[in-house]
């Protein structure tokens, strides 16, 4: 981390951003989003005129927890992605997806039973926190902000 930057989002943050599936990875100074997500933003905004923090809400996320700057850069970096000739591009690393299959790959047996214990522990917190997240989300369909 560069010392010289204060970090954007606090750890509380940091880990609401995480539960969102449009997010590939959240730190304390970047978010990075998924490929559906640019492609989700890029079509809200080319068929349907949309604001960055209309996008935002769509997706399940809160607007307010990204300052006017990081709202601009989102709308500025992903359009111009989008018009590049390579167009937009999944980000680096694993998905979610691929750590569930790369997980679900893994041979537990040959493991040490604490480690595995461990693993699995970590991936019900983690799965307990998409279902926080997924009822959110509902709700926000449910009752819409504004109606």
């Amino acid at each position: 981390m560069n010392p010289k930057k204060k970090p954007s989002y606090t750890d509380e943050q940091v880990k609401i951003l995480s539960q969102n599936p449009y997010t590939h990875v959240a730190m304390p100074n970047k978010v990075t989003f998924t490929l559906e997500f640019k492609e989700f933003f890029v079509d809200q905004v080319r068929h349907h005129g949309l604001s960055t923090i209309k996008i935002l809400k769509a997706a399940g996320y809160d607007p307010t927890l990204f300052s006017r700057a990081a709202i601009d850069n989102i709308r500025r970096r992903i359009l111009a992605e989008a018009a590049s000739p390579e167009g937009l591009k999944a980000p680096r690393g694993l998905s979610q997806a691929e750590r569930t299959e790369a997980f679900a790959k893994k041979n537990l047996d040959a493991q040490r039973t604490s480690t595995s214990i461990k693993e699995m522990q970590q991936r019900i917190v983690h799965l307990e926190q998409q279902v926080e997240f997924f009822k959110k989300i509902q709700n926000i369909y449910l009752h819409p902000p504004g109606n």
